[in-house]
């Protein structure tokens, strides 16, 4: 994703989002356990390390490729971890109500390696 993108549109994660307790990986369009894989490099490690200012920002998969905006759902949870979106949030550019749930929001997991371990268990099913 780019650093250019809209945040998201949504402000709420979208019915199908990963980051939903309530969703597994057969619930995501076009579900790719790769690219699953390759987007832990958007959210802090199991030492809480990380992400770096130029990794992705994590996209909503129901964006489009070149229009792509920030899942809410990675915002509210590890969204605070990453520079760019604390960059974002210090200069105004993003309001830093994104970083936290919205009322009436679905139970979301707290960090992406539960949710690499919920897709993951779905695809050996």
């Amino acid at each position: 994703m780019s650093s250019s993108c809209a945040l998201n549109p949504l402000n709420k994660p979208c019915g199908s989002c990963p980051w939903r307790e309530n969703q597994e990986a057969s619930d995501i369009p076009n579900f790719d356990l790769e690219k699953a894989e390759r987007l832990s490099k958007c959210s802090p490690d199991t030492n809480g390390m990380g992400p770096n200012y130029l990794d992705p920002i994590f996209a909503c998969h129901q964006s489009r490729e070149g229009e792509e905006f920030a899942c809410a759902g990675w915002l509210a949870k590890v969204g605070h971890a990453h520079p760019r979106i604390r960059y974002l949030v210090s200069t105004g550019k993003l309001p830093a109500e994104a970083l936290n749930p919205g009322t009436g929001w679905p139970e979301l997991h707290s960090n992406y390696l539960d949710v690499l371990d919920k897709l993951r268990a779905a695809t050996v099913e």
